[in-house]
């Protein structure tokens, strides 16, 4: 196939860190060995490299690190694109389609946040909750439908984009982890430095959302006979660290890099994951291929993501004792359910990924001519 000119066009992008920035990073790094990858996204602090473009931008006053874009002069920087591939859902999706529709070119978007579900940072008043829900699904399934071809990372999203009223194709496709990269590696080191000492250790890392319901995991620290550890930032951290305040046996490890990411997935015996607002769960995927099962909430994605009796269990997302009990029985079941987790995640190979989208770029080209 030709090298072709890709524009990736995101409303999140570094420093940022979320598994949209971490997806396109990767994404990016691999298709580049194929075809040249322009990146389009808010101008913050991040020093762009070659072939990246920011646009001024500002804050997202409702949602802290986010920003929101102002694309004046995308299209003279746009004219050599043959594809336009959008990963978000708001002004940079608005250029994306402005920049597909001036230069007819095929368009593509990978969904991958249900905007709809972090409502409650903008407002809870029930009267304007509903008329920016109306707004918001009337703006999503017009843009949705409007693309060439539309990604999902799991069935779970699929079955949901469909069921609001997306006409368009959509093609179940992971975002993919590096295999090479995610897999076991001694936690001594990481275990000395933060002075992890424990006979059982769960946790969680990812970004503090109140939508990601760390209340369940801090819920359960008196009844839990181990240490509990988790890792990362977002605009719930302080309402976390407070209702976890006289605990001793939960530790906040703050942000980590991707070395000690590695490490600190090695030295969990279970991740625990009661998000309910996952399209489909990065973190519980690169915690299976560093061979920790994983006990998470039944809610949206992680109901594919997770293999349940198999790879880890679901639970009922704010029924403690629920996950008291799911924790009891994958710590029974848990060299058994470490075995298949690195199995099973093979399926979610960023190689795989990446040749399905190679595919699906071809597919796109030949359909357009």
């Amino acid at each position: 196939m030709e090298k072709l000119n890709i524009g990736i066009f995101t409303d999140t992008y570094f420093p940022q860190v979320n598994g949209v920035t971490y997806t396109i990073a990767a994404w990016k790094k691999k298709l580049e060995k194929y075809h040249n990858i322009y990146v389009y996204y808010p101008k913050s602090s991040y020093k762009p490299k070659k072939n990246e473009f920011p646009f001024r931008s500002v804050e997202f006053k409702f949602y802290k690190g986010y920003n929101i874009a102002f694309p004046k002069g995308i299209t003279q920087k746009s004219r050599n694109l043959d594809i336009v591939h959008i990963h978000g859902l708001f002004t940079m999706a608005m250029a994306g389609v402005y920049v597909s529709g001036i230069f007819k070119l095929p368009r593509i978007l990978t969904y991958h946040t249900p905007a709809d579900d972090y409502i409650d940072y903008i407002t809870r008043n029930p009267a304007i909750k509903k008329t920016l829900m109306k707004l918001y699904n009337f703006w999503e399934k017009k843009l949705l439908n409007s693309c060439d071809v539309v990604t999902a990372p799991s069935k779970q999203i699929k079955k949901r984009l469909i069921e609001k009223g997306v006409e368009r194709d959509i093609i179940v496709l992971s975002n993919g982890i590096d295999l090479d990269f995610f897999k076991y590696t001694n936690p001594e080191e990481f275990k000395k430095k933060y002075n992890i000492v424990a006979d059982k250790i769960i946790g969680f890392c990812g970004r503090f959302g109140y939508e990601k319901h760390l209340e369940d995991l801090i819920g359960i620290a008196d009844e839990f006979d181990g240490l509990i550890i988790v890792a990362g930032k977002g605009p719930a951290t302080q309402y976390y660290k407070k209702l976890a305040r006289g605990k001793k046996n939960v530790k906040f490890l703050g942000f980590l890099s991707r070395r000690e990411l590695l490490q600190f997935y090695s030295s969990l015996d279970l991740f625990i994951f009661p998000s309910i607002a996952e399209t489909q769960g990065l973190v519980a995927l690169e915690a299976m291929a560093c061979g920790v099962p994983v006990v998470g909430a039944n809610a949206l994605a992680l109901k594919d993501t997770i293999k349940h009796g198999r790879t880890g269990y679901l639970y009922q997302q704010g029924d403690t004792k629920d996950l008291l009990r799911k924790i009891d029985m994958a710590y029974k079941n848990r060299e058994k359910f470490s075995k298949n987790a690195l199995e099973y995640v093979k399926e979610h190979s960023l190689d795989r990924t990446i040749e399905r989208l190679l595919e699906i770029y071809e597919d796109l080209v030949k359909d357009k001519r």
